[in-house]
């Protein structure tokens, strides 16, 4: 903790000598947000294991539980009223308690600049440049928040109309006199009209190359994807989205066959407010791959699944848990297993604000398999979810949720193995501090 104060005071002398001297101003907004869990059958969870989800006497899970906390700060240094400088700092990067990971700096976890860049006001339009935020794109579907290296312009064109561009580089060997080929791209073009509702399309490009090494590969991928959100009365609205995927992987291995990519990800949102009660009914799809050894991949993201923001089920779109949602990064086979398969989703879900401090929240939920895969059930279960919220202070917030998953046949594996489907229960408690 020293060494976080030490810290926090040079950065706070260097703002105030650089404000002093050239009149600059510094906005800070951050927040520090402590979670606990408890999960039934886990395989190590806090590596990312995920949850054991059917009965092998020769791999069993226990339940886990545990603690991790963040602290970050996101920091506007405004330079004249056409630039700024914006940052994203990690003072603890979801440190676990008792591993001690918030004193260790080489693992990542202790004062990560995670992001970190200028935003221009030109005539045409804002630019902005440098490591910003990536990942999101309008509703948390399919969305996984993170940063990346663009050069980005972003213009609002009339009151209606909004438009950006950008080239981002995802990966970049080439530096210092390298030559290993490894060059990852991306673009995309967006535009959204607003009015009656919001309905924006974007369109993007990835250019992966990855020829120069010894069985390397070349990867064209295009997609489009769109988002509209209507209200069509002042209680009921609409929200929907979809992503499409579609490429070719050439190998400059004469031995290794080139392969086909397609994927397709759809979500609907149907939502009631009541005042102090809402309501939504959803529906979510992401496509399946029912032969991953063939040389069609078309399961939608068998690396993201549904994405690490969207979770309207604690468990099985449950960060935690690395099954349609794989925010932990894991490969554990079950969750592999099932964004391979796909998903189509149907959750029910409730809020009520019971005080100004009191919020509850009930959701069940049910998915299946998307595509049918050799030797595996469609089934992934129903599950139940229960949650409250106090606000103790406006800027500090504790939360309770409980989650039951009725495990479906999908999880007894290959039928040839004989193994019966583990349910999953899921306690987790948070309190986050805003400022």
């Amino acid at each position: 903790m020293k060494k976080v104060f030490s810290t926090v005071a040079a950065l706070g002398l260097v703002a105030g000598i650089a404000t002093s001297a050239a009149a600059l101003e510094l906005k800070v907004s951050g927040e520090y947000i402590l979670d606990g869990f408890s999960i039934s059958d886990g395989l190590g969870i806090n590596a990312g294991n995920g949850v054991q989800m059917w009965d092998d006497p020769e791999n069993e899970g226990d339940r886990n539980a545990w603690f991790e906390h963040k602290f970050q700060t996101d920091a506007d240094l405004i330079v004249n009223d056409n630039v700024t400088i914006k940052s994203r700092i990690r003072f603890i990067d979801w440190g676990i308690w008792g591993s001690q990971d918030d004193t260790n700096v080489s693992d990542g976890n202790n004062f990560t600049v995670r992001r970190l860049w200028m935003v221009y006001k030109s005539p045409i339009g804002n630019w902005e440049i440098g490591r910003r935020p990536a990942g999101a794109w309008e509703n948390a579907f399919v969305n996984s928040g993170t940063r990346a290296d663009r050069i980005m312009w972003v213009n609002q064109l009339t009151d209606t109309f909004k438009m950006y561009a950008f080239y981002q580089k995802t990966t970049e060997t080439d530096s210092y006199g390298a030559d290993d080929g490894l060059d990852y791209d991306y673009y995309e073009v967006y535009g959204a009209f607003t009015g009656y509702g919001k309905t924006s399309l974007a369109g993007g490009y990835y250019d992966n190359q990855m020829n120069d090494v010894p069985y390397g590969s070349t990867t064209d991928r295009w997609r489009i994807k769109g988002y509209g959100d209507y209200q069509f009365t002042d209680m009921l609205g609409l929200e929907v989205e979809f992503d499409y995927i579609n490429g070719q992987t050439e190998y400059n291995n004469s031995d290794a066959e080139d392969r086909d990519i397609s994927g397709f990800a759809f979500m609907a949102d149907l939502q009631a407010d009541f005042g102090a009660a809402k309501a939504n009914f959803m529906y979510f799809y992401i496509s399946g791959d029912d032969d991953a050894t063939d040389n069609d991949s078309e399961a939608y993201s068998v690396s993201g699944g549904t994405g690490a923001d969207f979770e309207p089920l604690y468990i099985l779109t449950g960060a935690k848990v690395s099954l349609l949602n794989n925010d932990m990064g894991s490969d554990n086979e079950y969750g592999v297993a099932v964004r391979t398969a796909g998903a189509h989703g149907f959750v029910g879900a409730a809020d009520f604000q019971a005080t100004e401090k009191i919020g509850l929240h009930g959701a069940l939920g049910y998915a299946m398999a998307a595509a049918e895969m050799e030797g595996f059930d469609n089934d992934y279960g129903w599950e139940v979810d229960l949650g409250a919220s106090y606000k103790l202070l406006d800027n500090l917030t504790y939360n309770l949720h409980f989650g039951y998953l009725a495990s479906g046949d999908f999880f007894k594996g290959n039928n040839d193995l004989g193994y019966d489907a583990n349910d999953v229960t899921l306690l987790y408690n948070n309190l986050s501090m805003t400022f």
